[in-house]
């Protein structure tokens, strides 16, 4: 499979706000953190995991494979005659997940610094397009799944975990809003490249099935989720300011205002507060379509 990881030009007129997001602090810290993130996001990712029933043989692309977990889960899926691609913006995630493969031994997995939205992939190769919480970061998600549609085999088929809507993530939705009004900044619109850009199921079905997928199915996944374990509640605030859409602002304040910011958002998730950690809940949508 053939891949030109020199086209920056081109991805940059599409996802350059993403391109700048997960390659600035929010990147490091998602390596950083990924314990923690793991934590959250796995089960939701192995609910994906299990409708995509990877086989071995296969060809699989993880898209927004991150520090590569899920990639090295498809990877031992497929076997040592399948192979897998995992693709994501981030160089410093993509590195972690490269240290990971290695230490692991798989042979049969390679990561890419692409865009999946633009990038010439190669076409009908894979029998499998994955993502975790991967693919709601498309400045144009129709034109990205278009691009993914396409690289499928005609039987090929499309298995990715998004989040639902803000009010069902309040572990997200919160801290979020909290920060957004601290910094008067103005919440972005629903559809927006984010992690809700997918929620609305509506929207969902329509552009993947503008974008030719059919035999979509669209299934509600929920769980209580056990954050901040390990790590005090200030350091887990810190972090969801440092990664949300107030992080620029946030990283550039005065530490008096970034104790403020702290300590507001502390105040915000006290109510979910269990011993040292807190629990709210974590909504998604499992979806799964075919070419």
């Amino acid at each position: 499979m053939k891949y030109d990881e020199t086209d920056n030009a081109r991805e940059a007129t599409d996802n350059s706000q993403q391109d700048r997001f997960w390659n600035g602090p929010a990147g490091q810290l998602w390596v950083t953190s990924q314990e923690e993130t793991e934590r959250h996001v796995g089960p939701f990712g192995d609910a994906a995991l299990q409708a995509a029933a990877a086989a071995p043989g296969e060809r699989a692309i993880d898209v927004g494979c991150g520090c590569g977990t899920t990639t090295l889960a498809l990877a031992r899926s497929v076997g040592a005659t399948g192979e897998v691609v995992g693709v994501d913006l981030s160089n410093v995630m993509l590195e972690r997940a490269r240290e990971s493969a290695a230490a692991a031994k798989l042979t049969n997995v390679d990561f890419r610094r692409l865009d999946a939205q633009v990038a010439p992939l190669d076409r009908q190769v894979f029998d499998l397009v994955y993502s975790r919480f991967g693919v709601m970061f498309f400045a144009d998600p129709t034109a990205a799944f278009t691009n993914l549609f396409a690289s499928l085999r005609p039987s090929g088929r499309l298995a990715f975990v998004c989040w639902q809507v803000p009010n069902a993530n309040p572990w997200m939705a919160l801290p979020t809003r909290a920060a957004m009004q601290f910094f008067g900044l103005a919440p972005p619109a629903h559809d927006a490249p984010g992690p809700f850009s997918l929620a609305d199921p509506d929207r969902l079905r329509r552009v993947l099935t503008d974008a030719g997928f059919n035999d979509i199915d669209i299934t509600p996944e929920i769980s209580t989720l056990k954050l901040a374990a390990g790590q005090s509640i200030e350091s887990w605030v810190q972090e969801r300011l440092l990664m949300g859409l107030a992080g620029e602002n946030y990283a550039n304040s005065s530490v008096e205002i970034q104790s403020q910011a702290r300590e507001l958002l502390i105040s915000t998730v006290e109510p979910y507060r269990v011993d040292d950690r807190l629990e709210m809940n974590g909504a998604a949508w499992i979806v799964t379509a075919r070419a």
